[in-house]
């Protein structure tokens, strides 16, 4: 028989096709620029590096900041990078050309947007969206019935979480890709599940893209579960993070937070380990919000249990848990998720009372540090449908108005 190896140029050849940069006609923010792939070297060039930065930057004591830096102008610009393919003696070049859009105006947030999913029927395991004005009234978007439907993988998400981009006018969904009304069980869905994530994009929150799957958990994870992301401004790229269980000599761990980063959400890293609590203690569904200069991070361990750090992948100290202020404990709520009110110096901590079935229960603070929250003592509304462990992002007027002509609200 031949042999099947292939030749240097035509491995050069196919990372030539290979390497793409996705949506190089509508550059919104810093692009993933590879720098091996196959074995392979690659080195960059830019014909403007002003715009677009193909050189790594060390920072002291902190991850490096990988090439692919983009600074966006103020109208849109063509920019051509060239890649040099190496291997062995052989090298060859591929240009792709980008179109780095404009950078957006300043924003003005006057709205809220819930996505999240409603429990284990027949499509409650799917994208909802609820929307706010004052973020404790929900009304629920497009009569109650999902917005988005996946069917890959799983063929159902929980879990979901929505991310504005860094530069303003980008937007990503990231959900777990379970469906548990699939009615293999809870513990095969813990050792024998998806590894991979489903993601959305859109540009305006009303036209998404069709989901795809991205693993990023490691081989011998069982799951990857409540996926959720904050930019790092340290180093331009995303922070994802969720939880697995991993196989360790024949048996499967207790869930433990891991991380990846991406620029874009089709090129991640391979996952390190981000949270782990001591001895026999899960660890799930982290949420991090930011506040000046401080992180705060919230996490189920039996507890929900509060860190703060001024990096996130620094060193975190524990500063308190749920139960000393509220009385509640792992037992009676999961799913945290925490958002600031718009022009007031508060935050609202809901939390899904999944012992009771009772859905969201909103709490208050106006010191993220006291760890010193409050329940809702005036009225609210979460809308008809019960929401399940997802997420809430700040909306302009015109953005509100977009979402409420496409599906309407109740």
């Amino acid at each position: 028989m031949g042999d099947a190896r292939l030749s240097d140029k035509e491995m050069i050849e196919s990372i030539k096709k290979e390497l793409e940069i996705p949506h190089a006609d509508d550059i919104r923010g810093n692009i993933s620029l590879p720098l091996s792939i196959k074995g392979a070297t690659i080195s960059w060039e830019t014909s403007r590096p002003d715009i677009v930065n193909v050189k790594n930057v060390k920072i002291e004591g902190y991850d490096d900041i990988p090439a692919g830096i983009v600074s966006r102008p103020e109208t849109d610009t063509p920019v051509l990078l060239t890649a040099s393919i190496t291997i062995g003696e052989l090298s060859e070049t591929k240009h792709i050309s980008l179109t780095v859009k404009a950078k957006p105006g300043e924003m003005s947030f006057q709205a809220y947007l819930m996505v999240h999913f409603t429990g284990e029927h027949e499509k409650g395991e799917q994208i909802y969206f609820a929307c706010s004005t004052d973020g404790l009234n929900w009304s629920d978007l497009n009569s109650g019935k999902p917005i988005l439907l996946s069917d890959i993988g799983e063929k159902g998400v929980r879990d979901p979480f929505i991310l504005r981009s860094a530069e303003g006018d980008k937007f990503f969904i990231i959900a777990t890709d379970l469906r548990i009304a699939n009615g293999r069980g809870w513990d095969a869905a813990q050792t024998a599940g998806s590894k991979s994530i489903i993601v959305w994009e859109s540009n305006d929150l009303v036209n998404w893209s069709d989901p795809w799957m991205i693993e990023v958990a490691p081989q011998n994870a069982g799951d990857a579960w409540a996926p959720e992301a904050i930019y790092d401004e340290k180093t331009g790229e995303y922070i994802v993070f969720w939880a697995s269980r991993v196989l360790d000599e024949g048996e499967f761990g207790t869930h433990n937070i891991y991380y990846a980063k991406t620029r874009d959400f089709y090129t991640f890293t391979n996952p390190n380990v981000y949270i782990e609590r001591p001895e026999d203690t899960h660890i799930i569904d982290t949420t991090i919000i930011r506040d000046n200069k401080m992180y705060y991070r919230y996490s189920g361990d039996g507890q929900i249990t509060i860190e703060k750090s001024e990096q996130i992948l620094g060193s975190w100290k524990k500063i308190g848990t749920l139960e000393a202020s509220t009385g509640l404990t792992g037992k009676d709520v999961e799913g945290p998720l925490i958002f600031k009110f718009h022009n007031k110096k508060e935050w609202c901590l809901l939390v899904d009372q999944y012992a009771t079935g009772k859905g969201y229960l909103p709490l208050l603070t106006r010191d993220l540090s006291s760890c010193e929250f409050e329940i809702v003592k005036t009225t609210y509304s979460l809308g008809s449908s019960k929401k399940r462990h997802g997420s809430v992002l700040s909306l302009t007027n015109e953005e509100y108005e977009a979402i409420k002509t496409k599906w309407g609200a109740n």
